[in-house]
């Protein structure tokens, strides 16, 4: 009786929730088992091989992992089958979900559990409010948090790090309201296991618990430990496995501040030093930090932008991405480090709304229904991670919009080429079928072809599958697709030249190629009438074989 009085007393949470939840599943899950290609598809594939090989014992390693470190992309090694990303990104949290991967070892697993992560983050946040709002402000915020494109865009995207971190930033808020200090103690310790860099964020936390004098010792403690669990991950600990803190991310991330092989402690540094271009920086593009603070304040109600307690918690953090030379991708309202800016900001409003009243008038209530109505609005239009493109046209002039009868039928193609793929067998892929066959031990962004097995041999993979369909779609509206489509075409033409691989099956614009093994003569000449109509489509437009 107890439980359904309280599903009663809290019906529109649970329909928020679950209204949140199902549209959130169903809108990635169809991107995803229609091999439609988002801007971060790899990252799917790196994060389904991470898990797999964790289910195997090898925690933590992977070839496309290693694809992405400073020893591949700068210095020439090839992909290593026992690459630890905890050097790229200190992670341990992934742990507690390898029983559930165990369980449904699918890719898709992942992104179920991102959603309902980022879902049990609202409920939460509902919780944190209801220590100091009435329950319709708090449902208002909530719904805010459902709403919020800097919520719902990034969580579109492929499974990521970030995904964790509201729910733990919310729980141990919780706590502190409470003044359970045992479980926001253990809360704490949570959130660090999430990223070398959420310490950032909890920093500006703990700043507004000391200047605001609500829980002094709990915000020094926070400040402290925040900038140790940084310092401690990114100069000790993650330089255990490689090093890519400083010879990849900030020489990337912050190239107008640090060069060549640089620690965090040399980006403060550098930061000190250069007062004049962080303040140029924290502000310019203006109109790219505008853009970006109004998509977070919009929601709310622009709330945060008065709420002295939302810029406390946000600075920091906001800071971060304001002063990245590549602020075009920190601040993009669809890609995962908008996420590290979410917390900070629903806890100023709520902290705001403590001060200025529990009740909303019709009108206030009215406003705040139009402001979630263009969040949505926006966020929909924006198609983050092309997730709603069966809907809305990639291109306009030309034309490209591909129905969702033509994804999935391509998709179903696909799918029938898979199983002659042994689940032993290594392979390269192109980067939307990587989710589909990263679930090994040796797998491959094409066009790289060698890796390091566990003796420490080099090797060829044993398969590879190119998707030209797919560039095929985009090549005469984005000159990327295209560029790549026409640098693909005489790679694949050297191996078939070389007689190191042969095409053993095919279907239009998907190729599978063995090694070892010579071509089909029926495939071969679908290969060869494929590649003459694609040449002759792009004739003149850049270099030809």
């Amino acid at each position: 009786m107890r439980a359904l009085d309280w599903i009663t007393n809290h019906r529109r949470l649970l329909w928020a929730a679950g209204i949140f939840w199902l549209l959130m599943v169903l809108s990635i899950l169809n991107r995803h088992w229609a091999m439609y290609p988002s801007f971060s598809t790899h990252d799917q594939g790196i994060f389904n091989q991470i898990f797999w090989n964790g289910t195997h014992g090898q925690f933590f390693q992977g070839t496309l992992s290693s694809g992405e470190s400073a020893a591949v992309l700068f210095g020439g090694q090839v992909p290593d089958v026992t690459y630890q990303r905890l050097g790229q990104h200190f992670t341990p949290i992934h742990l507690l979900w390898l029983p559930l991967y165990y369980l449904f070892p699918h890719s898709a697993t992942l992104l179920v559990l991102q959603v309902t992560l980022v879902t049990a983050g609202g409920v939460a946040l509902y919780w944190l409010a209801r220590q100091r709002l009435s329950e319709q402000v708090s449902l208002w915020i909530t719904l805010g948090y459902f709403c919020a494109q800097a919520v719902i865009a990034p969580h579109l995207a492929n499974f990521h790090d970030f995904a964790q971190i509201p729910l733990g930033i919310f729980l141990l808020l919780l706590a502190v309201e409470r003044q359970r200090w045992g479980w926001a103690i253990a809360a704490t310790g949570l959130v660090f296991l999430c990223r070398e860099d959420v310490g950032i964020i909890l920093f500006g936390f703990g700043l507004y618990f000391l200047l605001s004098r609500r829980h002094l010792w709990f915000g020094s403690g926070l400040c402290v430990a925040s900038v140790a669990h940084l310092v401690i991950t990114t100069t000790v600990l993650m330089p255990l496995f490689s090093e890519e803190v400083g010879t990849n991310f900030l020489a990337f991330s912050y190239a107008n501040y640090v060069t060549g092989d640089a620690s965090t402690v040399d980006l403060l540094v550098a930061f000190l030093r250069r007062p004049d271009r962080v303040l140029v920086d924290l502000f310019m593009p203006l109109g790219n930090t505008v853009r970006f603070m109004l998509g977070h304040w919009l929601p709310l109600l622009f709330v945060p932008a008065i709420s002295p307690a939302a810029w406390l918690c946000t600075a920091p953090p906001l800071a971060t991405l304001l002063l990245r030379s590549d602020t075009h991708i920190a601040l993009s309202m669809q890609l995962r480090y908008t996420v590290m800016v979410v917390p900070g900001m629903f806890y100023g409003a709520v902290v705001w709304w403590s001060h200025h009243g529990q009740k909303l008038s019709r009108r206030t209530r009215s406003l705040w229904a139009a402001c979630l109505c263009l969040s949505l609005l926006f966020t929909f239009t924006l198609n983050p991670s092309r997730t709603w493109s069966f809907i809305i046209p990639d291109s306009v002039d030309p034309w490209v919009h591909l129905t969702l009868t033509k994804q999935w039928g391509h998709a179903n193609t696909v799918r029938s080429l898979l199983p002659q793929i042994p689940a032993e067998a290594s392979v390269t892929a192109t980067d939307n079928l990587l989710p589909h066959v990263s679930g090994r031990r040796a797998v491959l962004r094409f066009p790289a072809l060698q890796f390091r097995d566990d003796v420490g041999a080099t090797s060829e993979v044993d398969y590879v599958l190119v998707d030209f369909w797919q560039l095929q779609q985009y090549a005469g509206a984005f000159s990327g697709s295209r560029d790549r489509l026409l640098e693909w075409l005489p790679i694949v033409q050297g191996l078939l030249e070389g007689d190191r691989y042969g095409i053993v099956a095919a279907a239009p614009g998907i190729f599978l190629l063995q090694r070892d093994t010579p071509s089909a003569p029926t495939t071969l000449t679908e290969w060869q009438a494929f590649q003459a109509a694609i040449w002759e489509t792009w004739e003149g437009s850049s270099n030809q074989p």
